[in-house]
């Protein structure tokens, strides 16, 4: 990431598996509300800049939230995790 502050614990910090309804879709793409501000949180912006569009001012076509005044100091990140079965040998 970008502008990801050197200084994150990211072992320490709050997860939250996202269930099928997490995501929303708008004209400009897929997003998640910011959990700390509510706001839109477009996934490029998370894998880019690592914040919500809170932070970053940038509003999100066809969401009617009003970035005006949104005060955000989460940083984001996006993981996915996954496992998978050993090829057998046959």
């Amino acid at each position: 990431m970008a502008n990801e502050p050197n200084d994150i614990n990211w072992e320490s910090a709050a997860r939250m598996e996202l269930e099928p309804d997490a995501i929303h879709e708008s004209s400009d793409g897929y997003y998640f509300d910011c959990p700390e501000c509510g706001s839109p949180a477009t996934i490029d912006n998370i894998i880019e800049e690592g914040r919500c569009n809170g932070y970053l001012n940038e509003q999100v076509e066809g969401i009617d939230f009003d970035l005006e005044n949104v005060s955000c100091s989460a940083v984001l990140r996006l993981e996915m995790a996954y496992t998978a079965e050993p090829e057998s040998e046959t």
